[in-house]
């Protein structure tokens, strides 16, 4: 009677263990498979997730836009063509209006990590608007993050304003409207098609963040870089998911998410503030010249900034957006209210993930 208990006993164990529920969930990127997103960042949060469901949910990263552009993400996530996905809002401003006019700023960081932690603040905590326009069209986003900064990049030797005229920049949003106003030509390019634009001539210069000399491959096209950060898009979103997928989820999965999305956000700032930094040193140790910029562009750069939220706020006027002047001015009390934590914080990493997910990821309404 005792070995056949034992017996029945493992019998409930082994079935129990064969029928429990697991939720496979796909995460569709336009970056590169090793982008350092990816390695640094998302990869680290998909294992951190999967063992703390006990292995009940995974989630399967799918790099190279294979599963749509980014001008499709809003679509691809809402029809969930896949359930997680990276959402690059400045592609996407006629869906998502109130949540991308922050993007309009994109030239005035001066400081990538505090204007991207002031970004998961607003967007995830602050702007009711934002959060409602999203869920109207099936999407939830749940962390952002901006890369290190822009910098200018050529295939030749361009070291001034004088001789960036007339070249075919690549570059987006108001970055174009910043190259034109240096004398160049704006061209559009999806940050996929950059490289080989700059080797076959169809740009002669980019405006990107630093890490991509290595993520993309830069270095081996571009011939010089001005050392001088224009900005960054702080306002990227690295987790957006299906709205349905995420309230399908048990609680347990809910958590497990929601618990790890400090450390995502801190681990993808800092990836890309090492990256950029180590990129840029690798590339000038391959021959790229990096060229110290002269009063003239630096006097540009700053008297552009200048008129960026008073412009940001007209152009969202202009587009019907609702309060967005009160919007603008909470982002930027946000800005300084995270320069002043983060010089607190310093290099700490932990007290960084501690600090944000205090002041945005423990107040999430979902």
């Amino acid at each position: 009677m005792k070995s056949a208990g034992l017996i029945a006993a493992a019998i409930v164990a082994v079935s129990a263990t064969v029928t429990r529920a697991e939720t496979k969930l796909t995460y569709g990127s336009t970056l590169p498979a090793p982008h350092l997103v990816h390695e640094e960042a998302l990869n680290p949060f998909f294992e951190r997730v999967h063992a703390a469901t006990d292995g009940e949910l995974s989630i399967e990263l799918i790099p190279g836009g294979a599963m749509g552009s980014v001008k499709e993400t809003v679509q691809m996530l809402r029809d969930n063509v896949t359930d997680l996905g990276l959402l690059l809002d400045i592609y996407t401003r006629q869906e998502v209006p109130v949540s991308s006019m922050f993007a309009d700023m994109i030239a005035l960081p001066d400081d990538f990590v505090v204007y991207a932690a002031a970004a998961n603040e607003m967007q995830l905590v602050a702007c009711e608007a934002c959060q409602a326009e999203r869920k109207e069209k099936g999407i939830l986003t749940l962390a952002l993050y901006g890369p290190d900064p822009y910098r200018l990049m050529c295939a030749d030797d361009v070291r001034s304003v004088a001789e960036l005229a007339d070249r075919k920049t690549r570059s987006s949003g108001r970055m174009g409207v910043l190259v034109q106003q240096l004398g160049a030509t704006a061209v559009t390019l999806p940050s996929s098609e950059v490289y080989e634009a700059l080797q076959r001539g169809q740009a002669d210069c980019t405006i990107a963040s630093t890490a991509w000399l290595d993520s993309y491959s830069l270095s081996d096209v571009v011939e010089t870089v001005i050392d001088l950060p224009m900005g960054s898009y702080f306002n990227a979103g690295l987790l957006v998911m299906n709205r349905d997928v995420w309230d399908g989820l048990s609680g347990a999965q809910q958590a497990a998410i929601r618990n790890n999305l400090a450390e995502l956000v801190v681990d993808a700032l800092l990836a890309y503030k090492a990256g950029g930094d180590d990129a840029l040193a690798a590339a000038e140790d391959a021959g790229v010249v990096v060229v110290q910029p002269g009063d003239d562009m630096k006097q540009a750069l700053a008297d552009f900034r200048e008129g960026e939220i008073a412009n940001t706020i007209a152009n969202a006027e202009k587009a019907g957006i609702e309060g967005a002047e009160e919007r603008i001015r909470t982002y930027m009390a946000l800005v300084e209210k995270w320069r002043g934590i983060l010089a607190e914080v310093g290099d700490d990493r932990a007290a960084f993930i501690d600090a944000i997910d205090r002041e945005v990821f423990q107040k999430l309404a979902l």
